[in-house]
């Protein structure tokens, strides 16, 4: 898509029909350093071609604007010129003038944005790609959707900060509400036949990506020393519990004495789908699951740990589906400690602790902000306790790091690798496992294993830097506490840096 023209500065506003549009009229009066046009939609289509260059957005009724926010996305589109489509942060009016119910955003999830609304009524778009692309009859989550797959993902521009307010009449959770099932359902037909989608209420729609047939065989590389009372429930999992037509299960003995384990192998050993790698040696996960992934003859890998327990049966085929995508990196499922609590929903980068578990220790029932919980969305990094990945991108990116990162981190250095090279890690909470963390190994803080996990933590600060700061998938006007997820207080990102580059 062509960049944005020379004059960002003027902006046709097209207003939604109905008694509140006044009040959205009266704060466009209050915008300073652009010009601006507000016509409402039947007369749009004369308007934009009188435009000519220049920014576009369609205001719902009754919402209103910062006195900043036209020239905030001008600046926007005259820093980012590549551009084609900005959005930033909202939140909603009360009755008697406060704010309150902001909605933080984080960078752009083409994926998310299948699901939910995920961009809210806070979006400017390039007038001539609304022109080229004949976009004018769209609104809402169907305009998002049309503009975004013309423009690429790398031409949406995400601004934080809160430029828009919603009227106190509108809906709490517009994420939800504003959700356009037949927008999506158009560009699966026009753009990428296949996906189909399911609805449930206003939850997030559900998209079931196609697996070809037959089924791309599945490696599960389970690395193990003794521990028969947690690889059993596993493998019990595996082979009685799992509904997928072609998987091998490489189990990575690791120097185990104990005959519990040895009997349990046993006892599987007619089933045709189980191998046994024994590799001796001290305890080293990278190089374990890279000799494994080296000896699998599947498509598609799966690192699992051995503590790890089957919840339902469709859990590998929502995995597989979306690994294989082309655009995928590494797919990580929803992990639940024995408690019921949330074990893992996806990674979060930080200057503090470096990676974190997002939602660590949430109720498991609990949706998340915007639904973060029960939606697919990109992350930065997922554990390598489940992770799905094909092979020919595990050994592109190298695999696993077994000199650098023996025992820890090793699965976000991955992670990191696959996303340098263009790949996209996702979060699913369509497959779900029972994790009993670290039971096999112990904690990496007993006083033992503290110097490696330290050091192997020092290795990925010195490898990544800065990258590691600003989490482009966790939003920035958020602060890093566990679980509430609240405005950091200062703002992680001034606004003065709000318009670098990326």
């Amino acid at each position: 898509m062509a960049a944005l023209g020379n004059d960002p500065s003027r902006f046709l506003i097209i207003l939604a029909p109905g008694a509140l549009g006044d009040i959205t009229r009266e704060s466009l009066k209050h915008q300073i350093g652009v010009t601006w046009q507000a016509v409402e939609a039947p007369d749009a289509t004369l308007a934009l071609e009188r435009l000519g260059q220049g920014l576009v957005m369609v205001l719902e009724q009754g919402e209103t604007l910062e006195r900043h926010a036209l020239a905030s996305f001008a600046l926007a589109a005259r820093r980012q010129v590549s551009a084609c489509v900005f959005y930033a942060d909202e939140d909603m009016r009360d009755r008697s003038g406060g704010y309150h119910a902001p909605w933080f955003k984080a960078s752009f999830d083409p994926l998310r944005l299948l699901q939910q609304s995920s961009l809210g009524s806070a979006i400017a778009f390039d007038a001539d790609l609304v022109r080229e692309q004949k976009l004018m009859t769209l609104r809402g989550h169907a305009l998002a959707l049309a503009a975004t797959s013309a423009a690429g993902a790398a031409a949406v521009w995400h601004i934080p900060a809160v430029l828009l307010h919603r009227h106190p009449q509108s809906p709490a959770s517009p994420w939800r509400s504003d959700t356009d099932p037949n927008a999506v359902r158009n560009l699966f037909a026009h753009a990428m036949p296949g996906p189909q989608i399911a609805t449930s209420g206003d939850r997030p729609l559900k998209i079931a990506w196609p697996l070809p047939n037959p089924a791309p065989l599945v490696s599960i590389i389970i690395p193990t020393r003794d521990r028969a009372n947690l690889l059993g429930p596993c493998l019990e999992g595996l082979f009685r519990r799992t509904d997928y037509p072609a998987l091998e299960v490489i189990v990575v003995d690791n120097d185990s004495t104990e005959p519990a384990l040895h009997d349990l192998l046993a006892r599987w050993s007619n089933d045709p789908r189980l191998r046994v790698l024994p590799i001796a040696g001290p305890f080293n996960f990278a190089l374990l699951n890279n000799l494994a992934a080296a000896e699998a003859r599947g498509e598609v890998l799966v690192l699992l740990n051995n503590d790890t327990e089957i919840l339902h049966a469709e859990w590998l085929r929502e995995m597989v589906a979306l690994a294989i995508r082309p655009e995928i990196g590494a797919v990580g499922a929803k992990l639940f400690f024995p408690s019921g609590r949330i074990q893992h929903a996806g990674i979060i980068l930080s200057p503090r602790d470096i990676a974190v578990h997002d939602y660590l220790f949430t109720k498991g029932a609990a949706e998340g902000l915007q639904d973060d919980l029960i939606l697919v969305r990109q992350v930065s990094a997922v554990t390598g306790a489940c992770l799905a990945v094909t092979r020919d991108k595990y050994f592109a990116a190298g695999g696993l790091d077994e000199e650098s990162f023996r025992v820890a981190y090793n699965d976000v250095d991955f992670c990191l690798k696959l996303s340098t090279a263009g790949l996209r890690n996702v979060f699913t909470p369509h497959a779900r496992l029972r994790h009993h963390e670290s039971a096999s190994r112990g904690s990496d803080f007993s006083a033992e294993r503290f110097a490696l996990w330290e050091a192997e933590r020092d290795a990925l600060r010195e490898k990544w830097g800065t990258q590691l700061d600003n989490d482009p998938f966790f939003p920035p006007l958020l602060s890093f506490s566990a679980p509430a997820r609240t405005p950091a207080e200062p703002p992680r990102q001034r606004r003065d840096e709000v318009w670098s580059e990326r």
